[in-house]
């Protein structure tokens, strides 16, 4: 069962051993048997699994080496020994419940290839996957007879940037009669915590490597510099003016090649590229990660004119910069624009810098979901009046229009045909993905593929929070000093990661300039409770974060006591003691 509430099975192990002898003679069990319990036992019968499997004739083989074995191996190593003297084991599996490695011996459990309740019935580490939290079963609530006397507790691993379950981690043992949470839950939960960090480390790692190899040969502003390792491109916007689309594919090809070449091939430019390249491989452990290429212009020709800068942006991280730098280049066209990206992140603030002062009509999408332009609404009117509308409009001056996503489908099906007979159309779109987009819409995002500009989210551009500090705070009375924070503060700003991004850090500068009372820098503890407590364990939705903030922001109404703040919250406390197990870990 499930730690988060103690399960009325474990304290009538006896009772309900008797109770499963019932079930599988085909007699009637008694009422007070676990609906859920109940119902593992019978998926099990429906499943053909037969309660007295017994120990495989030949150890099962393994899976192959896989990304979460070649993370979880050492870091399992290191862990084992922690099981103690006692009979018990350490398992690991995949997200398909193969199991992957074990470590640890003891009676009652055989080895065995997987663990899927279709395989041999219910156990923890299958109702660990489909709840994505951690579980217990114990003795009778298994199907297996080899399981009758075994306590097992499992924690899915979950993958540190999509949040998709991975596989689990479970530790067996002997029957242990106690409430929960089982006597080794702790190490089950530090062993996959463990796991988890190790899974992030290695997959920022190779990106990592080849962004520094890429900021060290871009020393200087107008160097042409090119980082590509086959599926990313990098590009300074010196590289972006020189290189065609034959160049930078051809080195791709270059990169795709020196992995399994050395040396590293030269690359093979177009004749016509009117540049040359030299390449540096980057390299991790030996494995080839990508390229990056300094390019050199063969002929002295005027360079073209730098995108105008954008002085009202605030942020000079690289991701930032880049996309930035982009859009800019792309606003030198009168032609269609689409800026995409969380919600929060800056793409109405950086639509209206790239239109400059020149008169805009803005329409929002978000307030009706039709497109209104001057008297003209999709719906009331045929699409051909409202396509010269809008075309006349885009004649006149640029057209902004917010969160496409909120357009109903025949305002999509009119944007489209705008397009098609206006291809020229001085039109900027923002939008934020997040439900599947219907055909019409997938359509216009197609269509604007080629002219688009990804925001970066604020958790991937954290070096800009000190920037951000100071722009978004209100500007201070007369004779007043302007708002400081500590370096405690700053650190617990950039490791929160802000769902509302820029948006929800400017509410959050705002209430703090508003109702503070204190005088000096404002310290961790004035911040708000989602933000000074620190990240959560694992990526949380929305409704989550909203969860969290709100249980967090009781307790601290009521002094840290949790029975004063369930009783706030009209929950148990066993209910609040579980999710902050959830959300704090």
């Amino acid at each position: 069962m499930t730690t988060t509430e103690p399960s009325p099975a474990v304290h009538a192990l006896p009772p309900l051993g008797v109770a499963r002898e019932r079930f599988l003679s085909g007699r009637p069990v008694p009422e007070w048997v676990p609906e859920e319990v109940l119902a593992a036992w019978r998926r099990a019968r429906f499943f053909g699994v037969p309660h007295d499997l017994g120990e495989p004739s030949a150890a099962p083989p393994r899976p192959a080496d896989s990304p979460l074995l070649g993370a979880a191996r050492p870091v399992l190593e290191r862990i084992a020994p922690a099981l103690g003297p006692g009979p018990s084991v350490l398992l690991l599996t995949d997200a398909r419940l193969r199991v992957l490695w074990t470590s640890g011996v003891a009676p009652g459990l055989p080895p065995c290839p997987g663990l899927s309740e279709q395989e041999v019935g219910h156990n923890s580490a299958a109702l660990a996957l489909r709840d994505r939290r951690r579980a217990e079963v114990h003795g009778p609530e298994h199907f297996l007879d080899v399981w009758q006397d075994v306590s097992a507790v499992s924690v899915p691993v979950l993958a540190p940037k999509s949040g998709h379950a991975l596989g689990t981690l479970t530790v067996a043992c002997r029957l242990c009669g106690g409430r929960p949470p089982h006597p080794q839950a702790a190490l089950a939960e530090a062993a996959a915590t463990a796991v988890e960090a190790e899974l992030l480390a290695r997959a920022g790692r190779p990106e990592q490597l080849l962004l520094d190899a890429y900021l060290r040969a871009a020393r200087g502003e107008d160097r042409a510099v090119a980082a590509l390792d086959g599926r990313n491109r990098l590009l300074s916007a010196a590289a972006e003016r020189l290189a065609s689309e034959e160049v930078l594919r051809a080195l791709e090809r270059t990169a795709v090649t020196a992995r399994y070449s050395d040396p590293p091939p030269t690359p093979t430019l177009p004749e016509d590229a009117g540049c040359t390249a030299r390449i540096e491989v980057v390299r991790q452990d030996g494995a080839v990660l990508g390229i990056v290429a300094v390019l050199e212009s063969r002929t002295e020709t005027p360079p073209r004119p730098r995108p105008r800068a954008l002085p009202a942006l605030t942020g000079s991280s690289l991701p930032w910069r880049y996309a930035v730098e982009r859009a800019a280049d792309l606003a030198r066209s009168p032609e269609p624009m689409l800026l995409t990206g969380e919600r929060g992140t800056g793409k109405t603030a950086l639509a209206r810098e790239l239109l400059g002062r020149s008169p805009v009509k803005v329409v929002d999408a978000a307030e009706a979901g039709s497109l209104e332009v001057g008297s003209l609404e999709v719906g009331s009117l045929e699409a051909g009046s409202l396509e010269g509308d809008l075309a006349r409009w885009a004649a006149r001056g640029p057209l902004l229009l917010r969160h496409a996503e909120r357009l109903t489908q025949p305002a999509v099906a009119v944007l489209n045909s705008l397009l098609d007979a206006h291809p020229d159309a001085r039109l900027l779109i923002t939008h934020t993905p997040g439900t599947p987009p219907g055909p019409c819409l997938q359509r216009l995002l197609d269509k604007l593929a080629a002219r688009s500009v990804t925001l970066p989210p604020l958790r991937e551009r954290a070096e800009d929070i000190r920037e951000l500090l100071t722009a978004l705070a209100p500007r201070p009375a007369p004779g007043s000093p302007p708002l400081t924070w500590t370096l405690d503060a700053v650190r617990a700003l950039e490791q929160h990661p802000w769902p509302g991004n820029v948006t929800e850090l400017a509410h959050v500068v705002q209430a703090l300039a508003e109702h503070r009372r204190a005088s000096g820098p404002i310290r961790r503890a004035e911040l708000p409770d989602t933000v000074r407590e620190g990240p959560a364990v694992r990526p949380l939705s929305p409704m989550e974060h909203a969860e969290r903030a709100t249980i967090l922001e009781t307790l601290h109404r009521h002094g840290g006591n949790k029975s004063r703040a369930a009783a706030a919250l009209g929950i148990g406390r066993a209910t609040l003691y579980r999710k902050l197990r959830e959300y704090e870990g």
